[in-house]
């Protein structure tokens, strides 16, 4: 429920998003782009996490839906459902297509929310960051057609690393930081398009919302919960969107800003250095006590490789008074570059061949299962390509 003053406006103001719907379709064509990925390892972003009963017909070969074929689901939430999807005439890449459940598409809030997502997101134009590429209406149901991004979420990554092929080098975790940090500078710093700053804020920064790709590039992906300053889209008072573990302490009390984004990138950078989560809890009460409470020891005292200067960043980042904070991303981005120079820079590459060979490691190999789509708690598990190559693990510079 959005709160009074959302509630208040007149029909004709509401009905301005259906016409800016219309509008946003004709701006917005397909992408012509031809993405490299393996069918048994994608993840498109999706919004919510609480799946609904009520689901789209299941259809015998590939369904017909406007000007896509529909193939497999690749996940499922509270909002919309998404699927792989290729254009009929042949044209562009494969996609990710996001449709919006159809029991909802009467529903002006979610409509109204469907849209602004698409508004934002497709303004968003950075290596580091999912595309969107097409917001339309087929068959009565509003659908957003993104980059389908081949590779395993960062969430399975850290999984197989905690469980077989051992601790993730440490240039590796931290270039990919730093090209997180690429993404959200890229974001926070956001215009729309009469120039006007948008101060969008993601919201959901977390580990399953972040993708390796296969070409060792890393993605932040699912901006379905973000919000920016000038939106008109409401949130309840008092109800948190976004992965508890992961937000700051000032979600529930205070006004946020993009420095809430910044405390979710430490507490990533705080679970891939020690392999443990960092507020992990029974419930959801406890996880958010500890996100006010828990004293949060240094990385390096769990792990000695970690260096001085690494842990200084990532405890600035986890500061609970946003003052205190990095107070943008560049500048965390820039301290994270520092490190890397020290320890010793990788490339694409490297970090693709070192994911490759982890997921060949028991038991992933042995259970022949990956959490490539692990956005989601009811996600499709995909099984992975294998490699028997050895990592090719940067040394640290002596």
């Amino acid at each position: 429920m959005r709160a009074p003053a959302a509630r208040s406006r007149s029909r004709a103001n509401r009905q301005d998003d259906h016409d800016e719907l219309a509008a946003m379709r004709e701006s917005m064509p397909v992408a012509r782009v031809k993405l490299r990925a393996r069918a048994s390892s994608q993840h498109p972003a999706i919004l919510e996490e609480k799946p609904r009963v009520q689901k789209l017909p299941r259809a015998e070969g590939p369904e017909r839906f406007g000007a896509y074929h529909v193939h497999e689901c690749l996940g499922e939430g509270g909002m919309a459902s998404v699927h792989r999807a290729s254009r009929i005439d042949g044209e562009g890449g494969v996609v990710a297509l996001k449709r919006l459940w159809q029991h909802l598409c009467d529903d002006r809030d979610f409509v109204e929310s469907f849209v602004q997502e698409a508004r934002l997101t497709r303004l968003l134009r950075h290596d580091n960051i999912a595309q969107t590429y097409e917001l339309g209406k087929a068959n009565g149901i509003y659908y957003i057609a993104m980059e389908l991004v081949a590779g395993p979420t960062l969430d399975a990554v850290m999984r197989q690393s905690r469980t077989a092929a051992g601790a993730i080098p440490l240039p590796i975790i931290v270039e990919i930081l730093i090209q997180l940090c690429e993404a959200l500078d890229h974001a926070h710093n956001l215009n729309d398009e009469l120039g006007r700053p948008l101060r969008l804020i993601h919201r959901d920064v977390s580990p399953a919302n972040i993708i390796v790709s296969n070409t060792g590039t890393v993605k932040l992906i699912d901006f379905g919960i973000a919000k920016a300053a000038r939106s008109r889209v409401q949130t309840q008072a008092g109800y948190i969107k976004g992965k508890l573990a992961y937000v700051a302490p000032e979600y529930t009390h205070g006004k946020l800003d993009a420095r809430a984004d910044l405390f979710a990138v430490g507490v990533v950078a705080h679970e891939m250095l020690t392999g443990h989560r960092l507020f992990k809890a029974e419930t959801e009460v406890d996880t958010i006590q500890k996100v006010r409470e828990l004293l949060i020891q240094p990385p390096s005292r769990h792990e000695k490789r970690v260096t001085r200067e690494l842990d200084d960043i990532v405890l600035t980042a986890l500061q609970r008074d946003p003052e205190m904070r990095w107070q943008n991303a560049a500048a965390m981005g820039r301290a994270l570059r520092g490190v890397a120079d020290e320890i010793g820079r990788v490339d694409a590459r490297e970090i693709r061949r070192w994911v490759e060979w982890a997921f060949t490691r028991e038991p992933w190999s042995e259970s022949g299962v990956g959490a490539m789509l692990a956005g989601l708690e009811h996600t499709r598990m995909k099984q992975v390509s294998s490699s028997t190559a050895p990592p090719p693990v940067p040394a640290k510079r002596e």
